[in-house]
């Protein structure tokens, strides 16, 4: 009895150890279950069509001293699996879910991205085999302003959405944005110093970096338009005034030249108190806006004012009283007309 019950277990270890040198002979016949989901809907054989869309709910901030920009809003991609597509006689109605970990999803990046955050995320399949990848983000992204008409300027926020290096090939952005494209008109999406204006979407290849090979991007930009009153207010109106107040010496005579040189000197001194005052929340560029050229502009009429009060001195000084005291009269409307004329041409080279 004994030595039957020890053949009867040899050849039950003989037959389970044929088994698992040949693993075809039990697999499932079924080829669907070797599909892994996780590889390209093709195979790499052809580029998937990716297309995706961007809903911003909420307009952090736009911060033109850093170059940087912060959103937060829905990220939407659309693509076709035929894997995944339900046989005609299926009862499955409603879409199904899976994990990103699931299934193959395109490796899209945000190029200009310093960072970004997915708080939720949806991945719905149709019965066709269409999937549906949503995410709620918060993300700040750089971007390059051009400052030269500031405060006056008009500038584009870019989104550039870039297949990672390695599946580059194996992705197509579609010519169309989603319809769930967009800019929220909730109170979150409103800036008090700029003013969105729209969301263009255009999908295109690129050669990029001389280092890296060309891609495709799906490039969102939004049309931002700075709201400029808060620097005409505080900041053109007052330069002006502190520039014109010199105007009053050319009313007193030049024999007082002692004290009618100190109404120069001090706004040419209250001007650049204020320049330092008001550049800690200017942008750090290495060209010159039209507030800059306007400071110099200031800064140049207050020096002319001390180097006329100093000619007419010097002329009264040489016995030349009539001279000057008509060239010194001449100033109470050479100044202001010569003051906003040029400003007048620098509003005209820069915002014209």
């Amino acid at each position: 009895m004994q030595r039957r019950f020890f053949s009867w277990a040899r050849r039950l270890f003989v037959c389970m150890a044929a088994l698992s040198l040949f693993p075809a002979l039990w697999a499932a016949p079924d080829s669907k279950s070797a599909i892994d989901l996780r590889q390209s809907p093709t195979g790499g054989k052809t580029p998937v069509e990716v297309a995706v869309g961007l809903y911003i709910t909420n307009f952090v901030a736009i911060d033109e001293t850093r170059e940087t920009f912060e959103v937060g809003g829905f990220l939407t991609g659309e693509w076709e699996d035929p894997r995944l597509a339900l046989p005609a006689d299926s009862q499955q109605e409603t879409p199904r879910t899976f994990r990103l970990d699931q299934l193959w999803a395109p490796a899209i990046e945000g190029a200009n991205s310093i960072s970004h955050r997915t708080n939720q995320y949806t991945m719905e399949v149709d019965r066709k085999g269409k999937v549906t990848y949503r995410e709620r983000f918060d993300a700040v992204y750089s971007n390059e302003f051009a400052l030269r008409r500031f405060p006056f300027d008009t500038q584009v926020l870019e989104f550039e959405f870039q297949p990672f290096l390695s599946t580059a090939s194996q992705i197509r952005f579609a010519p169309q944005a989603l319809p769930a494209t967009g800019i929220s008109p909730g109170q979150h999406t409103e800036l008090a110093a700029w003013h969105l204006e729209d969301l263009r979407y255009t999908a295109d290849k690129t050669t990029g970096d001389p280092f890296l090979p060309a891609t495709h991007e799906a490039l969102f930009q939004i049309t931002a338009k700075r709201r400029s009153g808060f620097y005409v207010w505080k900041i053109f109106l007052p330069l002006v005034l502190i520039t014109l107040i010199p105007v009053v010496v050319f009313w007193i005579d030049v024999k007082e030249f002692d004290w009618i040189l100190k109404v120069p000197m001090t706004m040419l001194l209250s001007m650049v108190a204020f320049q330092f005052t008001v550049t800690r929340d200017l942008p750090r560029i290495g060209y010159i806006t039209f507030l800059d050229a306007v400071f110099i502009a200031s800064f140049v009429f207050c020096f002319l004012g001390t180097f006329e009060i100093t000619l007419v001195y010097l002329l009264q000084k040489n016995n030349r009283r009539p001279l000057a005291a008509r060239l010194h009269s001449a100033g109470r409307w050479v100044y202001p007309l010569a003051y906003f004329g040029v400003v007048l041409i620098l509003a005209i080279g820069f915002l014209g």
